[in-house]
């Protein structure tokens, strides 16, 4: 949620860039905050239309009423929060909610209304979804049951007007939470023009209340807890160049996608709302990491699923006692851009970003999505990065990705999703799990305890399209896959977490990893077609699970044992009928 943080500490960041290059600060106290979606409270993360550049501050901004304002003309930047449906083939839209329990099998939620006022009308005409606010909804069935029964929809695209392309959205972002209606004296929060102590044209924002996930004419929207166990879905109809990855915040997700039309896709995710760790901390630096200084102290407030949170994380963690102040509990996910796919591959080479080249077209880098849509041949066919962001060892499943190109440039739609990764640790790495030596690697970020002092669980579920994956790996036929699970540690020691089948239906891989720890743990996933000799885990705090799959069952194991094997500092845990150490592994 980078526009929140960009109306409010742009200008501030502009003045002492100028103090920091001609004086130097002594070390500075301040606090620092990393929980999940800020941006989803006080009303402010709203629809607006903006003649500003993402990362250009500088150049300043103003709000705009419509794409015909002069200051849009050429250049904008939209964030539109999506309507519910009028109609089954409406673009850009909610279409359902549905919330269940283990009581309450069967939960469709009715539309009662949008909190707020409409901000623009679409123009389809011009590829701009209309800017609204929360859409919410009441599950009759869980109201019946005297369960928790009124929700908030919230589904937000950032979108850029570009010269001579048109409108294409970036990403977007959606979000369930469950609410009950109570007051507040703050005034509606509204945006406003104003100019900036540097004399440059702003943006900026009053009103709303912190407390409240919107505030309409002294309604605010109050946030609760989801009923125990209840799993979440959503519909939406959406883009479908914006659904070549989706990360967030699930567990035991599910996703399907079919076809609107050829410019749009209807994506269902359902899952379950897990516990996400929050911190608050005091910093003590010369610098804040990645950020000017703030003279006399100050606060930072980062939202711990943004693109560059992980990274922000570590250097911050020597200042939280490894203890989390706070679990909230969410339900959300959100887009991966084919330019941050490819930036992922291309790190895994140590190259640059492939499309980063159009952002010429403007004077700089910064517009996701710009060089899918103007270079997305160049990143498949003569790239090092594969547009699966998986690594150049995927670069041969180009084909099986193929339709996200043909989705970018609007002649082709459905099957652009590539797949879902989701975990409750503080925060993740963001991208696709990056392909190296046979393993699926993906990196995540905590502390080690909760606010009561128990260790924190991680959880982490992975669903991919199944003819990707067998093709990453060279599998033929449709024998059942299986999948080794480890964590690698901080420290280099690794724990085998588990060895079983994969869920494998409809087109989807699915597997999950439960109970391990942190602080900055790589899960390591393994897959085969063949039943490794170790079949299942030991009986220790650090477990994972994998569903089995419907076309296949894993052998019966024998009486289970578990041993240890060291390798110099690394320590593996194997457990099986008959476990042996891996090669270059003794027993301890």
């Amino acid at each position: 949620m980078r526009s929140r943080k960009r109306l409010f500490s742009g200008f501030i960041a502009m003045i002492l860039a100028i103090l920091t290059a001609t004086s130097a600060f002594g070390a500075i106290t301040y606090t620092v905050e990393f929980r999940d979606h800020f941006g989803v409270v006080g009303g402010l993360e709203g629809s607006y239309i903006s003649s500003g550049v993402p990362g250009y501050s500088l150049q300043g901004e103003k709000l705009c009423s419509s794409l015909n304002d002069p200051a849009c003309a050429t250049v904008a930047t939209i964030y539109a929060i999506l309507p519910y449906c009028q109609s089954a083939t409406e673009a850009n839209c909610v279409e359902a909610l549905s919330v269940t329990t283990p009581r309450v099998t069967s939960g469709p939620g009715t539309f009662l209304r949008t909190a707020g006022t409409k901000v623009f009308d679409a123009d389809p005409a011009n590829g701009l979804p209309a800017g609204t606010n929360w859409s919410l909804f009441e599950v009759p069935a869980l109201k019946n049951a005297g369960l928790q029964s009124t929700y908030g929809v919230k589904v937000r695209v950032e979108l850029q007007k570009i010269p001579i392309v048109g409108v294409k959205a970036t990403s977007f972002s959606a979000i369930v939470t469950p609410y009950e209606l109570g007051t507040t004296s703050a005034a509606n929060s509204v945006l406003s023009n104003w100019t900036n102590p540097l004399g440059q044209s702003a943006i900026r924002g009053s009103g709303g209340d912190i407390s409240c996930l919107w505030v309409n004419n002294g309604e605010c929207g109050k946030a609760r807890a989801f009923p125990v166990d209840a799993t979440v879905s959503v519909k939406i109809h959406i883009g479908n160049y914006l659904t070549s990855w989706l990360h967030g915040r699930l567990a035991d997700p599910t996703v399907a996608i079919t076809q609107l039309d050829q410019r749009q896709n209807v994506l269902t995710v359902s899952g379950k709302p897990v516990k996400v760790p929050g911190v608050s901390g005091t910093a003590t630096t010369e610098i804040i990491p990645g950020k000017t200084p703030l003279q006399g102290g100050g606060g930072m407030k980062i939202d711990s699923s943004q693109d560059n949170s992980l990274e922000q994380f570590q250097m911050f963690e020597q200042f939280f006692n490894k203890k989390a102040t706070v679990l909230d509990e969410v339900w959300s996910f959100r887009s991966l851009g084919l330019e941050s796919v490819a930036s992922a591959a291309a790190d895994n080479l140590g190259v640059g970003n492939p499309l980063s080249g159009i952002s010429s077209v403007l004077g700089g880098g910064g517009l996701g999505g710009l060089g899918g849509i103007t270079n997305p041949l160049a990143a498949a066919t003569k790239s090092p990065s594969d547009l699966t962001g998986l690594g150049a060892s995927a670069a041969k499943c180009v084909p099986e990705a193929s339709q996200i190109v043909g989705a970018i440039l609007g002649t082709d739609s459905v099957s652009s999703l590539i797949g879902l990764v989701t975990t409750n640790s503080l925060t993740y790495a963001p991208g696709p799990p990056k392909y190296a030596d046979g393993f699926l690697n993906y990196k995540v970020a905590g502390l080690h305890n909760n606010p009561d002092d128990s260790v924190f669980q991680g959880s982490y579920d992975l669903v991919m399209s199944s003819k990707i994956a067998r093709c990453i790996y060279g599998f033929e036929g449709a024998g059942p896959l299986y999948a080794t699970v480890s964590v690698v540690n901080s420290d280099g020691g690794e724990s085998i977490l588990a060895t079983e089948n994969v869920k494998e239906e409809g087109g989807w891989l699915r597997l999950k990893a439960r109970g391990f720890t942190f602080s900055s743990p790589t899960l390591k996933i393994k897959l085969s077609q063949s039943a490794p000799a170790t079949a299942a885990p030991s009986n220790t705090a650090t477990s994972a699970t994998a569903a089995p799959t419907n076309q296949g069952a894993t052998p019966a194991p024998a009486k289970r044992i578990s041993i240890t094997c060291i390798k110099g500092k690394v320590v593996k845990k194997v457990s099986g009928a008959a476990p042996k150490c891996p090669a270059g592994y003794k027993q301890k």
